[in-house]
């Protein structure tokens, strides 16, 4: 896929052309190339500390720490707490727990939707292919329990396990 031997600064420009979010789409290509295997694949699921997550979820995972700005955070535990606050229990810490535990799915699934962005953006910088595996994936449905699966490119690949010019 490559026309020149890359490196790290190479594939940043590259991506800077492609993508809105050239650092995001960095960070998501090195998660990526971390997870292929010997034939540049990865997914369509990634074995996490004992849980199986699709690929998608597994890096909004990844990267929900990354979205740790404490205002919006901030901004969404208010809008989570008050839309549970008849569900909440009186007991303060057991409260804190449901509502932490709603702020991380919401932000494992936001994080997920912009992976989904990202791998697009990496894919039109010639950086990967993207194909779904699954279980019937000729139907009505075509989204149902099909699981996405990158090939990254070789020389991406060659080049971030080397590291020899990181940004």
């Amino acid at each position: 896929m490559a026309e020149q031997a890359l490196d790290c600064g190479a594939i940043f420009d590259r991506l800077s052309e492609h993508s809105s979010r050239p650092r995001y789409a960095f960070m998501v290509l090195n998660l990526l190339a971390e997870q292929a295997g010997a034939d540049n694949r990865a997914g369509p699921v990634i074995n996490d500390g004992g849980m199986a997550l699709p690929l998608r979820e597994w890096i909004g995972h990844k990267l929900s720490r990354a979205s740790s700005w404490k205002t919006r955070r901030d901004a969404l535990v208010r809008r989570i707490r008050q839309s549970l606050s008849d569900e909440l229990p009186d007991d303060l810490i057991e409260a804190q727990k449901i509502v932490d535990a709603k702020v991380e799915m919401h932000v494992r699934s936001v994080g997920a939707d912009n992976a989904s962005r990202v791998i697009v953006d990496l894919e039109r910088a010639g950086l990967l292919k993207r194909h779904y595996q699954g279980y019937r994936t000729n139907h009505r449905n075509r989204g149902g329990l099909r699981q996405l699966v990158c090939v990254l490119d070789g020389d991406a690949v060659a080049a971030l396990r080397r590291r020899d010019t990181l940004i």
